[in-house]
């Protein structure tokens, strides 16, 4: 899933399956943490930052799904802090709502896939 020839920059959209979040919630499963411990040691190992990007399905007013996005990013990147990777890793935390949405926001299935958090990778200067 993860490649360590990555360009200079790249946002990592994970599948379906992936980080989603249940419906008006931020918390981060424990199904998940597997998953953010290996972003950390991609991250860790290859040298990169990230900002961290949170969405929403398109249920509920414009203004709290931006709030509830920025909660997700905030929630994964406590988790990501908690698994040990450094605070300068991070940073950005954007909050895009319902504004950029994968799937539907017609079906319960689609909606689902759009209560998720990607991951933009910048390759970090020699320091």
């Amino acid at each position: 899933m993860l490649n360590s020839e990555a360009p200079k920059e790249m946002t990592i959209v994970l599948d379906e399956r992936s980080l989603n979040f249940d419906f008006d919630k931020s918390n981060v499963k424990p199904e998940y943490y597997d998953l953010l411990n290996n972003i950390k040691e991609f991250v860790e190992q290859n040298n990169y930052e990230i900002t961290i990007v949170g969405h929403t399905d398109s249920i509920g007013s414009n203004a709290y799904n931006f709030k509830l996005s920025r909660r997700r990013a905030e929630s994964v990147k406590a988790k990501l802090l908690e698994f040990g990777l450094t605070e300068d890793r991070i940073v950005g935390i954007e909050a895009m709502g319902e504004e950029q949405p994968i799937a539907t926001n017609e079906t319960k299935e689609g909606r689902a896939q759009n209560r998720r958090v990607e991951f933009k990778l910048i390759q970090r200067e020699n320091k």
